[in-house]
């Protein structure tokens, strides 16, 4: 896969790494928009954020946390711009999942987020569009939960089958052999010895 930040990630490229953990990554962007610019990108390669499984995710959101308490400090700042670009149509260049941490200063001459970008919208259809979003999540939500109650009834299912068969499965008996009495092993010895004619190929002659 020819992702740059795949490459980072294998060393195959330099970099000034800041922070390392089996799962995050953090370093400082090599165009950095303002001192301490800092990407934090999840060592496994995913596109967009909503493709990131729900615990890596909240280990990615936990480095980054962590280290947005400390890159402005270290800076010489208090505050900082925090985001991604997810997808194409925001701006993702490099198509692996990372946020960025920009630290602002007194007269960057930077903006905010919402300087990013800026379309006429009608107000007044507000409500309606909260409405829409709101059963959207309400849906997705509703559809996620079904398919974990799902798996979780179809695991025990699986589980509640294999202990049945556990249960019915029928003890190994050994063969039991029939025994002999001792007088019926005699007998059987008896009649070994008359089926048998004597050999007397190795008798020794008696000298008269």
């Amino acid at each position: 896969m020819d992702c740059i930040f795949c490459k980072i990630v294998k060393d195959e490229i330099p970099t000034l790494k800041i922070y390392e953990n089996s799962s995050v990554l953090a370093f400082l962007d090599v165009n950095p928009c303002s001192l301490g610019h800092t990407i934090i990108i999840p060592k496994k390669h995913y596109q967009k954020i909503e493709d990131i499984p729900e615990g890596e995710a909240n280990e990615l959101f936990s480095v980054i946390t962590k280290l947005v308490k400390v890159i402005p400090g270290a800076v010489g700042t208090t505050d900082c711009n925090m985001g991604l670009n997810n997808g194409k149509l925001a701006g993702q260049e490099v198509p692996h999942v990372h946020f960025h941490i920009i630290p602002r200063f007194e007269g960057d001459k930077g903006s905010s987020i919402q300087g990013l970008v800026r379309m006429e919208v009608n107000k007044q259809k507000l409500p309606e569009l909260a409405e829409k979003i709101k059963n959207e999540i309400g849906n997705t939500l509703n559809t996620e939960k079904t398919d974990e109650i799902r798996s979780d009834k179809k695991e025990v299912e699986n589980t509640s089958s294999k202990n049945e068969k556990e249960e019915n499965k029928p003890e190994e008996t050994k063969e039991e052999q029939p025994t002999k009495s001792p007088e019926r092993e005699w007998q059987e010895f008896d009649l070994e010895l008359q089926n048998t004619p004597p050999d007397y190929s190795e008798a020794k002659k008696e000298e008269y």
